[in-house]
Protein backbone atom coordinates (compact mmCIF):
# COMPACT_ATOMS: atom_id res chain seq x y z
CA UNK A 1 0.00 0.00 0.00
CA UNK A 2 1.60 3.70 -0.81
CA UNK A 3 2.02 5.75 1.98
CA UNK A 4 1.46 9.24 0.41
CA UNK A 5 0.49 12.64 3.06
CA UNK A 6 -0.03 15.75 0.60
CA UNK A 7 0.44 19.29 2.29
CA UNK A 8 -1.33 22.12 0.96
CA UNK A 9 -0.95 25.27 2.03
CA UNK A 10 -4.32 28.19 1.96
CA UNK A 11 -4.35 31.84 2.03
CA UNK A 12 -7.25 32.85 1.12
CA UNK A 13 -7.49 30.32 -2.17
CA UNK A 14 -11.35 29.44 -1.60
CA UNK A 15 -12.21 28.52 -5.17
CA UNK A 16 -8.99 26.47 -6.34
CA UNK A 17 -8.70 25.03 -3.12
CA UNK A 18 -12.24 23.33 -3.52
CA UNK A 19 -11.04 22.59 -7.50
CA UNK A 20 -7.40 20.93 -5.97
CA UNK A 21 -9.47 19.30 -2.90
CA UNK A 22 -12.53 17.54 -5.21
CA UNK A 23 -9.26 16.30 -7.54
CA UNK A 24 -7.94 15.00 -4.82
CA UNK A 25 -10.50 13.10 -3.25
CA UNK A 26 -11.63 11.31 -6.75
CA UNK A 27 -7.80 9.64 -7.76
CA UNK A 28 -7.92 6.31 -8.70
CA UNK A 29 -6.10 3.45 -6.43
CA UNK A 30 -4.78 5.77 -3.95
CA UNK A 31 -6.06 7.04 -0.59
CA UNK A 32 -3.71 9.80 0.50
CA UNK A 33 -3.67 11.82 3.83
CA UNK A 34 -4.46 15.24 2.67
CA UNK A 35 -3.66 18.04 5.48
CA UNK A 36 -4.54 21.68 4.80
CA UNK A 37 -2.86 24.52 6.31
CA UNK A 38 -4.71 27.55 6.63
CA UNK A 39 -2.12 30.65 6.27
CA UNK A 40 -4.97 32.93 8.61
CA UNK A 41 -7.06 34.04 5.56
CA UNK A 42 -9.08 35.84 7.93
CA UNK A 43 -12.65 34.22 6.89
CA UNK A 44 -13.69 31.73 9.96
CA UNK A 45 -17.44 31.41 8.00
CA UNK A 46 -15.75 29.81 5.17
CA UNK A 47 -13.17 27.82 6.49
CA UNK A 48 -15.79 26.59 8.53
CA UNK A 49 -17.76 25.55 5.39
CA UNK A 50 -14.52 23.73 4.46
CA UNK A 51 -13.89 21.91 7.39
CA UNK A 52 -18.14 20.98 7.45
CA UNK A 53 -17.71 19.83 4.09
CA UNK A 54 -14.28 18.03 3.94
CA UNK A 55 -14.34 16.07 6.99
CA UNK A 56 -11.85 13.56 6.25
CA UNK A 57 -9.59 16.01 6.16
CA UNK A 58 -6.68 17.17 8.13
CA UNK A 59 -7.03 20.99 9.08
CA UNK A 60 -4.65 23.17 10.96
CA UNK A 61 -5.57 26.69 11.47
CA UNK A 62 -2.71 29.58 11.83
CA UNK A 63 -3.38 32.10 14.34
CA UNK A 64 -1.46 34.37 11.58
CA UNK A 65 0.34 34.28 8.31
CA UNK A 66 3.75 32.49 8.91
CA UNK A 67 4.55 31.75 4.64
CA UNK A 68 4.75 29.49 2.73
CA UNK A 69 7.80 28.21 3.93
CA UNK A 70 7.10 27.89 7.65
CA UNK A 71 3.27 27.17 7.11
CA UNK A 72 4.79 23.83 4.77
CA UNK A 73 6.75 22.64 8.20
CA UNK A 74 4.38 22.65 10.20
CA UNK A 75 2.11 20.90 7.92
CA UNK A 76 5.08 18.09 7.61
CA UNK A 77 4.67 17.60 11.23
CA UNK A 78 1.20 16.81 10.81
CA UNK A 79 2.20 14.16 8.18
CA UNK A 80 3.05 10.24 9.18
CA UNK A 81 3.50 8.91 5.66
CA UNK A 82 6.53 7.27 4.17
CA UNK A 83 6.43 9.85 0.97
CA UNK A 84 5.07 13.64 1.65
CA UNK A 85 4.15 15.83 -1.13
CA UNK A 86 3.94 19.95 -0.74
CA UNK A 87 1.40 20.73 -3.36
CA UNK A 88 -0.55 24.46 -4.30
CA UNK A 89 -4.24 24.82 -4.06
CA UNK A 90 -4.36 26.25 -7.35
CA UNK A 91 -3.50 22.91 -8.91
CA UNK A 92 -5.79 20.49 -9.93
CA UNK A 93 -4.78 16.81 -10.05
CA UNK A 94 -5.69 14.15 -12.77
CA UNK A 95 -7.12 11.23 -11.61
CA UNK A 96 -4.82 8.43 -12.72
CA UNK A 97 -1.56 11.49 -11.56
CA UNK A 98 -0.71 10.29 -8.33
CA UNK A 99 -0.86 6.67 -8.40
CA UNK A 100 1.03 6.55 -11.93
CA UNK A 101 3.37 8.43 -10.39
CA UNK A 102 4.02 6.42 -7.43
CA UNK A 103 4.00 3.51 -8.95
CA UNK A 104 7.23 4.98 -10.78
CA UNK A 105 9.19 6.92 -7.78
CA UNK A 106 8.38 4.29 -5.10
CA UNK A 107 11.72 2.35 -4.98
CA UNK A 108 13.39 5.35 -5.22
CA UNK A 109 15.66 7.05 -2.84
CA UNK A 110 16.95 10.28 -2.41
CA UNK A 111 15.29 12.09 -4.86
CA UNK A 112 13.04 15.73 -4.91
CA UNK A 113 10.53 14.62 -7.65
CA UNK A 114 8.67 17.34 -10.22
CA UNK A 115 6.15 16.62 -12.97
CA UNK A 116 4.89 18.43 -15.75
CA UNK A 117 2.67 21.34 -15.33
CA UNK A 118 0.10 22.87 -18.05
CA UNK A 119 -2.14 25.95 -17.48
CA UNK A 120 -5.73 26.65 -18.23
CA UNK A 121 -4.81 27.31 -22.06
CA UNK A 122 -2.61 23.95 -21.94
CA UNK A 123 0.66 25.39 -22.48
CA UNK A 124 3.29 23.92 -20.48
CA UNK A 125 4.67 26.56 -17.22
CA UNK A 126 8.05 24.46 -17.25
CA UNK A 127 7.86 23.96 -13.49
CA UNK A 128 11.66 24.01 -12.76
CA UNK A 129 14.98 26.06 -13.42
CA UNK A 130 18.32 26.64 -12.77
CA UNK A 131 20.04 28.08 -9.96
CA UNK A 132 20.37 31.64 -9.53
CA UNK A 133 23.67 33.37 -10.82
CA UNK A 134 25.41 35.42 -12.43
CA UNK A 135 24.20 33.53 -15.63
CA UNK A 136 21.07 32.93 -14.93
CA UNK A 137 20.24 36.28 -13.37
CA UNK A 138 17.84 38.00 -15.70
CA UNK A 139 16.55 37.16 -19.49
CA UNK A 140 19.57 38.30 -21.37
CA UNK A 141 22.41 36.42 -19.48
CA UNK A 142 19.78 33.09 -19.75
CA UNK A 143 19.26 33.69 -23.21
CA UNK A 144 23.29 33.77 -24.21
CA UNK A 145 23.81 30.98 -21.52
CA UNK A 146 21.56 28.19 -22.71
CA UNK A 147 22.46 29.52 -26.53
CA UNK A 148 26.15 28.44 -25.35
CA UNK A 149 25.58 25.18 -23.56
CA UNK A 150 22.98 23.98 -26.17
CA UNK A 151 20.19 23.62 -23.39
CA UNK A 152 16.59 24.26 -24.86
CA UNK A 153 12.92 23.52 -23.21
CA UNK A 154 12.08 21.78 -26.45
CA UNK A 155 14.78 19.67 -26.27
CA UNK A 156 13.80 19.07 -22.43
CA UNK A 157 10.65 18.53 -22.81
CA UNK A 158 10.63 15.47 -25.40
CA UNK A 159 12.81 13.48 -22.19
CA UNK A 160 10.29 11.16 -19.99
CA UNK A 161 12.57 12.50 -17.38
CA UNK A 162 15.48 14.58 -16.46
CA UNK A 163 17.22 16.23 -13.41
CA UNK A 164 17.33 19.90 -13.48
CA UNK A 165 18.65 22.51 -10.48
CA UNK A 166 15.46 22.93 -8.84
CA UNK A 167 11.55 22.18 -9.51
CA UNK A 168 8.88 24.40 -8.77
CA UNK A 169 7.75 24.32 -5.12
CA UNK A 170 4.09 24.27 -6.27
CA UNK A 171 4.39 19.99 -6.52
CA UNK A 172 7.17 18.61 -4.91
CA UNK A 173 7.22 15.37 -4.05
CA UNK A 174 9.86 13.27 -1.58
CA UNK A 175 10.10 10.94 0.75
CA UNK A 176 9.68 12.30 4.60
CA UNK A 177 13.13 11.18 6.14
CA UNK A 178 14.58 12.64 3.10
CA UNK A 179 13.14 15.69 3.97
CA UNK A 180 13.99 15.83 7.53
CA UNK A 181 17.22 15.42 6.21
CA UNK A 182 17.25 18.26 4.03
CA UNK A 183 16.08 20.11 7.39
CA UNK A 184 13.01 21.38 5.73
CA UNK A 185 11.79 24.17 4.03
CA UNK A 186 13.86 27.31 5.66
CA UNK A 187 11.62 29.55 6.88
CA UNK A 188 13.74 32.81 6.21
CA UNK A 189 12.19 32.53 2.91
CA UNK A 190 8.23 33.79 3.09
CA UNK A 191 7.42 33.13 -0.29
CA UNK A 192 9.21 32.36 -2.97
CA UNK A 193 12.99 30.76 -4.09
CA UNK A 194 12.07 28.39 -0.75
CA UNK A 195 12.16 26.00 -3.89
CA UNK A 196 15.28 26.87 -5.19
CA UNK A 197 16.75 26.62 -1.68
CA UNK A 198 15.35 23.26 -0.55
CA UNK A 199 16.95 21.56 -3.68
CA UNK A 200 20.01 23.27 -3.50
CA UNK A 201 20.74 22.17 0.24
CA UNK A 202 19.26 18.78 -1.29
CA UNK A 203 22.33 18.68 -3.96
CA UNK A 204 24.67 19.32 -1.09
CA UNK A 205 23.19 15.59 0.64
CA UNK A 206 23.40 13.77 -2.95
CA UNK A 207 19.50 14.00 -2.86
CA UNK A 208 18.67 14.32 -6.95
CA UNK A 209 16.00 16.40 -8.94
CA UNK A 210 14.01 14.54 -10.97
CA UNK A 211 11.35 15.95 -13.09
CA UNK A 212 8.86 13.64 -15.03
CA UNK A 213 7.59 15.36 -18.49
CA UNK A 214 5.44 11.92 -18.92
CA UNK A 215 2.87 12.88 -16.18
CA UNK A 216 1.31 15.96 -15.28
CA UNK A 217 -1.29 18.39 -13.21
CA UNK A 218 -3.04 21.59 -13.98
CA UNK A 219 -1.45 24.61 -12.61
CA UNK A 220 -3.56 27.20 -12.55
CA UNK A 221 -0.72 29.83 -11.63
CA UNK A 222 -1.51 32.48 -9.26
CA UNK A 223 -5.28 32.43 -9.63
CA UNK A 224 -6.12 33.77 -6.31
CA UNK A 225 -3.68 36.84 -7.06
CA UNK A 226 -4.96 37.78 -10.08
CA UNK A 227 -8.18 38.74 -8.46
CA UNK A 228 -7.16 40.17 -5.37
CA UNK A 229 -4.23 43.12 -6.93
CA UNK A 230 -2.90 43.74 -3.58
CA UNK A 231 -2.09 39.96 -3.05
CA UNK A 232 -0.42 40.66 -6.45
CA UNK A 233 1.53 43.73 -5.49
CA UNK A 234 2.92 42.00 -2.67
CA UNK A 235 4.07 38.50 -4.01
CA UNK A 236 5.86 40.76 -7.06
CA UNK A 237 7.29 42.71 -4.01
CA UNK A 238 8.47 39.24 -2.15
CA UNK A 239 9.88 37.72 -5.01
CA UNK A 240 12.67 40.14 -5.23
CA UNK A 241 13.18 40.53 -1.69
CA UNK A 242 13.83 36.93 -1.47
CA UNK A 243 15.88 36.27 -4.68
CA UNK A 244 18.39 38.79 -2.44
CA UNK A 245 17.84 36.61 0.66
CA UNK A 246 18.95 33.75 -1.68
CA UNK A 247 21.94 34.96 -2.85
CA UNK A 248 23.05 36.00 0.47
CA UNK A 249 22.56 32.86 1.65
CA UNK A 250 24.47 30.56 -0.91
CA UNK A 251 27.19 33.00 -2.13
CA UNK A 252 30.29 34.65 -0.14
CA UNK A 253 32.34 37.07 -1.06
CA UNK A 254 33.36 38.50 -4.38
CA UNK A 255 30.54 36.66 -6.45
CA UNK A 256 27.89 37.59 -3.86
CA UNK A 257 28.77 40.67 -4.14
CA UNK A 258 29.12 40.64 -8.32
CA UNK A 259 25.85 38.51 -8.42
CA UNK A 260 23.79 41.17 -6.12
CA UNK A 261 25.38 44.32 -7.98
CA UNK A 262 23.53 42.83 -10.94
CA UNK A 263 20.71 41.74 -9.79
CA UNK A 264 19.90 44.95 -7.69
CA UNK A 265 21.03 46.79 -11.17
CA UNK A 266 18.37 44.92 -13.25
CA UNK A 267 15.42 45.08 -10.63
CA UNK A 268 15.59 48.51 -10.39
CA UNK A 269 16.30 49.86 -13.78
CA UNK A 270 12.75 47.64 -14.57
CA UNK A 271 10.59 48.63 -11.82
CA UNK A 272 11.96 52.78 -12.26
CA UNK A 273 11.18 52.95 -15.74
CA UNK A 274 8.03 50.82 -15.21
CA UNK A 275 6.96 52.65 -12.45
CA UNK A 276 6.39 55.66 -14.36
CA UNK A 277 4.11 54.08 -16.87
CA UNK A 278 2.48 51.11 -14.34
CA UNK A 279 1.01 51.77 -11.58
CA UNK A 280 1.16 48.29 -10.14
CA UNK A 281 5.21 48.89 -10.62
CA UNK A 282 4.77 52.05 -8.56
CA UNK A 283 3.15 50.13 -5.57
CA UNK A 284 6.04 47.21 -5.86
CA UNK A 285 8.45 49.55 -5.75
CA UNK A 286 6.97 51.45 -2.85
CA UNK A 287 6.13 48.09 -0.72
CA UNK A 288 10.00 47.19 -1.38
CA UNK A 289 11.06 50.53 0.16
CA UNK A 290 8.79 50.52 2.59
CA UNK A 291 9.61 47.78 4.42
Amino acid sequence: MISLSIVIVNYKSWLPLTECLDSLLNQNNINPKIIVVDNDSQDNDELNKFESKYNSIVWKRNEKNFGFSKACNIGAKLATSKWILFLNPDTIIPKDCLIKLMNKVEPLEKQIIGIKQINKEGKDTYAYGNFLNWYTINGIFRFFYRMLKNISKDKLKKKEFFSPDWISGSFVLLQKKDFDEIGGWDEDFFMYYEDMDICKRARILNIKTKFYNSIFCYHMHGKSSRFDYNIKVNSKAQVIKSSHIYIKKHYKGLSRNIISLILYISQATELLILSIFVKEKRDILKKILGN
